[in-house]
């Protein structure tokens, strides 16, 4: 009878200590995980934190469970992605930054992918056109000194970037293209 008791006691402490790990890692975890707040502040706080350089913040942008942040460290560009969290606060997922003035790249969300051009607008660019696997993308971009255009992918892709981008003006002429040779027919 000793024994029956003694095991129903290490049964009873192990499947506690089970509940407690999972109520930790489930409720308790995220609010040591994502702490940066929804705010514009503390958001360059944090990315500035990243990089160990005071950032100016230009425009950010959700999509799903992400917040897209374009920023500028004196004459360079950067980008920032953040993850919602259940406490509706974000970690910062990663940070980047350099003299690229167009910053393409393929992002994971909770819902899906997406392909997400951010920078500096100073060709009047109004839409990009993107490849990604063969599939074709029409980005609006909005006016103003810097933009972020963000579309989801139809499919899913394992690359990390587009294949090649188009820039347009606001009456259909090509601006530039990006990573495609001038003879490729779209």
């Amino acid at each position: 009878m000793k024994y029956k008791k003694r095991y129903k006691i290490i049964f009873v402490t192990i499947a506690l200590v089970i509940c407690v790990l999972f109520v930790s890692t489930r409720y308790i975890k995220p609010y040591y995980t994502y702490k940066v707040e929804d705010d514009e502040n503390a958001i360059a706080q944090s990315i500035s934190q990243m990089v160990k350089l005071p950032v100016q913040i230009r425009l950010m942008e959700d999509a799903d469970d992400k917040k897209i942040v374009l920023f500028t460290i004196e004459s360079q560009f950067g980008e920032a992605e953040l993850t919602k969290g259940p406490n509706h606060k974000y970690k910062l997922d990663f940070t980047g930054h350099g003299t690229n003035e167009i910053r393409p790249r393929i992002m994971e969300t909770g819902k899906g992918q997406y392909v997400r051009i951010l920078g500096r607008n100073t060709e009047g660019i109004s839409k990009i056109l993107t490849l990604i696997d063969g599939e074709k993308y029409e980005l609006p971009v909005q006016e103003g000194d810097f933009f972020i255009a963000i579309s989801p992918l139809t499919g899913s892709t394992d690359s990390k970037f587009p294949s090649g981008s188009v820039l347009y003006d606001s009456q259909g002429n090509e601006i530039r293209r990006i990573g495609i040779s001038e003879d490729y027919i779209l």
